[in-house]
């Protein structure tokens, strides 16, 4: 009785360590698992296409750079958004002339929850800070009922100034291609704070002889302004992983 107790316990022991082995084969190690390639560069195509559509539409140009952590299913994020316009219109002795600057960045950590061989799903948060400037200067002849008609030129500036910060959850999802190009979109919700300068100055200048503009009024108001804004969508990010 005792011959075979032991041999069916040696049977037992032979079998859990053949099981154990094959797992450990099938299961790689915390080191293996973390891709080769740990960074991931994305371009948000949506300023392409909503201006193909609408020349009238404009989104912003948008990058995102990723860095995955050792803990595979982690990663650090910068996001770096920016916008350039200008538009001149000249007629006879009128012109305009305007100007919008946009530039911001937003630093944020991720946690991906894969799907399955393609597909995975992400939710993280965004640290985004961003300043937007815009001028329009619109020069014209003036005209003085009392003397000649076209005594002055005047000017008219009138800017706006916008600072802004957030702070913003995100849920996203991320499709594989290929084993480097990737498809995501994603959503946010940004609890926000901004400060809005906006200003006007009006300033003449005598027609003849190379004298500067003289201001005549000035008038400036700043508006603060905190609240939440839900994005639902945020455009499609073609990722490149490197």
């Amino acid at each position: 009785m005792r011959i075979i107790l032991i041999s069916f316990l040696s049977y037992l022991l032979t079998c859990f360590v053949g099981f154990s082995q094959t797992n450990a084969m099938l299961i790689p190690s915390e080191a293996d698992s973390i891709p080769a390639s740990r960074f991931e560069l994305g371009v948000n195509t949506y300023f392409a296409i909503s201006r193909l559509f609408d020349q009238s539409v404009r989104a912003p140009m948008e990058l995102l750079i990723r860095k995955r952590m050792k803990r595979q299913n982690q990663m650090l994020r910068l996001r770096a958004f920016g916008d350039l316009q200008r538009l001149k219109y000249v007629e006879f002795t009128y012109s305009d002339e305007s100007q919008d600057f946009l530039y911001g960045l937003a630093l944020g950590y991720e946690w991906i929850k894969p799907i399955n061989e393609r597909w995975e799903g992400y939710y993280g948060l965004d640290l985004e800070g961003s300043q937007k400037r815009s001028f329009d200067t619109n020069t014209r002849d003036g005209y003085d009922p009392e003397a000649d008609p076209i005594t002055f030129r005047e000017k008219t500036n009138v800017y706006q100034h916008t600072d802004r910060i957030a702070l913003s959850p995100l849920l996203g999802i991320r499709f594989s291609l290929s084993k480097k190009l990737l498809l995501s979109t994603e959503f946010r919700l940004a609890n926000y704070m901004e400060w809005t300068k906006t200003g006007e100055e009006y300033s003449t200048k005598p027609m003849e002889g190379n004298g500067d503009y003289q201001i005549q009024t000035r008038s400036e108001e700043t508006v603060k302004e905190k609240g939440i804004r839900f994005r639902p969508y945020t455009g499609i990010f073609l990722n490149y992983r490197f």
